[in-house]
């Protein structure tokens, strides 16, 4: 057989309707001994029978034998499921294998040959040609039609308009946190605790109201009475708001005017000034604000690193009514601590002036929140711990009073009575502290007066606080311990007063049944709340008037005296000898205060300069010197209670707001590092370094005070 003219086809043997199953067969037997290449498919519900013939010569000879054959001339290697599927539906249908092939477009028949028994092979003869199959078949590829499930259109605005406005600020700033300088924002992260609220329930019953059901009947000519007679009564003009006083400009001030300045003069709208005046500060002081917080802290890995001690000026409190007033005391509230105290007094003895009281609020640094006014100078002022609301107050001729700052005029708590008070000369401190003995968990308060006499006063419901006398200090005699003088040659004589001026008052840090008295004479005393008549130690501080005495809020032991003989010096309980002393000018010391986040370092006024003092670098001179704004004598310095400002106040009313710059970094061990720069400060004084080793630390021992109070 020759294989030069090959080609594939479908050859598909229609059963006639003469036939049988079995003569179809036998046909198929005769094919297969001259076909050797051959594949078959069974159609049994058809009696269909299909062969594929992939070699062979020319089909002349093999058609010859078969009356019922007939040949297709096209190709179907690629569509033979689909013409299988087509053969297999249409013959299901009950149509006839013509009318299969019709629809599949192989053949078109004569309408006469449809349904007959003639053979299909009269009908589509031979072809001599058939085309090869192409050896490749390129398909086109064509994108369908897009269909959109869900589309939502943008939002815009007009640009001139206001939404149109906004919404280019808030593109601008979009891309200035994204992709402009914006990005590189410096970012803190802050841990804050929220304060745990106690809350206790607690169930109650309630007593039974009384109630009774009551009926009346009102008819159509009753209400119309009733409206008839209420139509006649002319209505009454409003209630003119009456003036405080009397005159004749205030007749001819309108009503308009008058309800104006009532508004003005409302609680509830000065109230909203104050929160306007504080957005309004926002604004101006908003980066010294973060300042002040520690919001704004340098970077600790930065490159230039230096140890300057400079202070930066934040703010001034002050205004036109502190013009001219001297700044006597100063205290933060003990809860908030953007809420100031302020009292203003007098300095000189010859000064003739009022007291003062200003609330400022660190929001505000322009107007304070609270202004009020007494008739006698303000000396001291301290808030107390149990009711922050409550600040005492300490005036010039010996009275004390307790008023109530969540009122903006003077709503009075207690006062101190001339009739059991013997009080009458100045109060120069006073401070609230809780009792752990006797009164435990009762908070009183103590003051110190011009007089030595060291008082406590409690708060009761009764408009006078009643008084109670703790101590006297009398004059030192003889030769006293602590600092070394001179012989003073002493002109014999009756002296003025029997007893020295108790200027200030400190409670010891660990028992609370003990507290210092600084003198007017510079001796410092000892004292304890369970003896009245006498005093448990005293050494000589200063030659002249104390005044300040501080403990160290990381050596317990240690505590600073400062006062009216140019310098501060530095002492530990059970040493009778000053560890240290700091002096640099020939001027008074007027008030000096340890750091809270650096054991070394201590800040103190001289005249109009404010000196930094760091213990671990050199004693023998301060690290900076800061001239005052106001360059006038400054009265009082204090650390603010996170450590990162400084507070000085002056006579002229000034209270000043300093940063601390370019700070060491605050050490581990506090108490270790200020036990190591005192010993190195004290390498030439043995006996001292020996009397330090022999206090067993720096710190007292907790343990041993508390088995007191059980």
């Amino acid at each position: 057989m020759e294989h030069s003219n090959i080609s594939k086809r479908l050859v598909i043997f229609a059963e006639d309707p003469s036939d049988t199953r079995k003569s179809l067969r036998k046909r198929w037997k005769n094919y297969k001994k001259d076909s050797r290449d051959h594949r078959i498919w069974r159609l049994y519900p058809l009696r269909i029978l299909a062969v594929r013939i992939r070699k062979f010569k020319d089909n002349s000879d093999a058609t010859a034998d078969f009356s019922s054959a007939f040949f297709i001339s096209q190709t179907y290697q690629s569509s033979r499921y689909s013409t299988d599927q087509a053969l297999r539906s249409s013959f299901y249908e009950g149509s006839t294998f013509q009318d299969t092939l019709e629809s599949l477009g192989v053949v078109n028949f004569p309408s006469q040959s449809k349904g007959t028994g003639s053979g299909i092979s009269d009908v589509l003869p031979v072809p001599e040609k058939v085309e090869p199959m192409p050896a490749k078949i390129s398909l086109l590829l064509v994108e369908t039609p897009t269909f959109f499930i869900f589309e939502l259109s943008s939002k815009t605005a007009d640009a001139d308009s206001e939404e149109g406005i906004e919404t280019d600020k808030d593109n601008k700033a979009y891309e200035y946190l994204t992709t402009g300088k914006g990005r590189n924002r410096k970012v803190l992260n802050a841990e804050v605790q929220t304060y745990t609220i106690l809350a206790k329930s607690r169930e109650t019953e309630a007593e039974k109201v009384g109630t009774k059901n009551n009926y009346a009947y009102a008819s159509g000519w009753d209400m119309y009475d009733t409206y008839s007679n209420t139509a006649e009564v002319p209505k009454k003009p409003l209630p003119e708001p009456k003036d405080s006083g009397f005159s004749l400009d205030s007749m001819q001030v309108p009503v308009e005017d008058k309800q104006m300045i009532k508004i003005v003069k409302s609680p509830s709208f000065l109230n909203s000034l104050r929160v306007i005046e504080r957005l309004l500060a926002n604004n101006n002081y908003n980066k010294q604000q973060q300042i002040f917080r520690g919001l704004l802290e340098p970077d600790p890995f930065r490159e230039d690193i230096e140890y300057n001690y400079q202070l930066m000026l934040l703010w001034t409190f002050k205004n036109e009514k502190t013009k001219g007033r001297c700044v006597t005391a100063i205290c933060w509230n003990t809860i908030n601590d953007d809420i100031l105290a302020v009292g203003y007094g007098k300095f000189y003895y010859a000064e003739e002036t009022t007291g003062m009281v200003m609330i400022w609020n660190v929001k505000n640094p322009v107007q304070p929140e609270r202004v009020y006014n007494f008739i006698s100078p303000v000396t001291s002022v301290d808030f107390s711990s149990q009711h922050p609301n409550l600040l005492a107050i300490g005036f010039y001729n010996g009275s004390i009073q307790v008023i109530d700052i969540s009122d903006v005029n003077v709503k009075l708590i207690g006062m101190s009575s001339r009739e059991d008070s013997p009080l009458f000369e100045p109060i120069w401190q006073i401070e609230w502290y809780t009792d752990d003995d006797y009164y435990k968990g009762m908070e009183f308060l103590m003051a110190t007066s011009q007089d030595g006499r060291i008082s406590r006063f409690n708060i009761e419901d009764a408009a006078y606080m009643p008084y109670f006398h703790l101590m006297r200090v009398s004059r030192a005699e003889g030769k006293l311990k602590g600092l070394k003088v001179a012989n003073k040659c002493v002109v014999p004589g009756i002296p003025i007063a029997r007893h020295p001026g108790a200027l200030v008052l400190t409670q010891h840090p660990v028992d609370s049944n003990i507290y210092y008295v600084g003198t007017s004479e510079g001796v410092v005393h000892k004292c304890s709340k369970n003896y009245y008549h006498q005093h448990l130690d005293l050494f000589l501080a200063h030659e002249g008037p104390i005044y300040q005495i501080k403990f160290s809020p990381f050596c317990d032991r240690l505590f600073l005296t400062c006062g009216d003989d140019w310098a501060v010096r530095i002492w530990a309980e059970g040493i009778s000898e000053p560890l240290l002393e700091l002096s640099k000018t020939m001027q008074t010391v007027q008030s000096a205060d340890w750091s809270p986040c650096y054991s070394t370092v201590i800040a103190n006024v001289s005249g109009s300069e404010i000196f930094i003092w760091d213990l671990q670098r050199k004693a023998y001179a301060p690290q900076s010197i800061t001239k005052s704004p106001s360059k006038c004598r400054s009265t009082i310095v204090q650390f603010t209670k996170n450590g990162r400002c400084l507070l000085v106040a002056d006579i002229e009313g000034n209270v000043h707001i300093f940063s601390l710059e370019e700070m060491p970094f605050p050490a581990f061990f506090q108490d270790s590092l200020m036990t190591q720069a005192l010993k190195r400060e004290l390498i030439i004084k043995p006996d001292l370094l020996k009397k330090i080793d022999k206090l067993e630390g720096l710190s007292f021992d907790k343990t041993k005070f508390k088995k007191h109070f059980r």
